[in-house]
């Protein structure tokens, strides 16, 4: 993309470095956790594209990369899919909310006790959120019923290392006169009746700054995708003349390429078990 700033949501005219060459059809726009295809019908200038109503979805900065397809098909497309099965993999977040690995604004309720959330003999609140590293809390609160709440002091939070748990004792955000009983007893917070925990945190990988492993993995799953063309029916072994391809070790029953058994390794640390 060109232009001298980001082009709004809602933009049919995409400012680019040359509108020579651009065909009718999609266009692929890769922007992390805000990429999306869209459809060019022309050209308004020698610099920008018209784009079909209603236009971009998300604004784009200048610099995006903007693609369409070529001969043998859309590398952009098939990175977007490759992605999608890297973040389905991960399973972090639900399908029903997000799949996304980058780091967003999260608004969570999970029933407590569960494998979510629990109150430790100590009364510290420990959190597992759906996407993980924890870059940071903005409020958390336990729902006692009726209507009743209880704000827990987000200044208290404590985030161990993998980023994956959120763990706060249970300080009132306004802290307690002295001389009062404890909130866990006049509020009858407990450890074995049925409460919510919600979470309003930002979790994920930082944009901009998605690990080594994250993208040699993506490169992988699109490399498996694009060795469908050479090896469509999935068979172990292919010898075409003087062409001989492995397509995965002789004692692997799994049916899993080489490409996709490393990324699979490699996706590990990124990846929700048990859940």
């Amino acid at each position: 993309m060109g232009g001298g700033a980001t082009a709004p949501a809602g933009t049919t005219a995409l400012p680019v470095a040359a509108a020579a060459g651009w065909t009718a059809g999609p266009l692929w726009l890769l922007d992390g956790p805000y990429s999306e295809m869209v459809q060019v019908i022309g050209s308004v200038d020698s610099t920008h594209l018209t784009l079909a109503a209603p236009g971009t979805r998300f604004a784009h900065a200048p610099g995006v990369s903007a693609s369409q397809a070529g001969t043998a098909g859309s590398l952009a497309e098939l990175l977007l899919r490759a992605s999608a099965w890297v973040e389905g993999y991960c399973r972090q977040g639900t399908a029903a909310t997000d799949r996304s690995l980058f780091a967003l604004s999260r608004s969570e309720r999970w029933g407590l006790p569960g494998t979510r959330a629990l109150l430790d003999r100590d009364a510290v609140l420990a959190v597992r959120p759906g996407h993980f590293p924890v870059q940071s809390v903005a409020s958390l609160a336990i729902e006692l019923g009726q209507g009743q709440s209880l704000a827990l002091d987000v200044s208290q939070v404590e985030l161990p290392a993998s980023g994956r748990l959120v763990e706060v004792p249970y300080l009132l955000a306004t802290p307690p006169v002295q001389g009062q009983l404890p909130p866990l007893e006049t509020l009858g917070l407990s450890r074995a009746r049925r409460q919510w925990v919600t979470l309003t945190y930002t979790g994920g990988i930082s944009i901009g700054s998605v690990p080594y492993d994250l993208q040699q993995a993506c490169i992988w799953v699109a490399s498996d995708l694009l060795a469908v063309r050479r090896n469509p029916s999935g068979a172990a072994l292919v010898r075409p003349g003087k062409f001989e391809l492995q397509a995965r070790p002789r004692a692997d029953t799994s049916g899993e390429s080489i490409l996709l058994t490393q990324a699979k390794a490699a996706l590990e640390p990124f990846r929700e078990h048990g859940m």
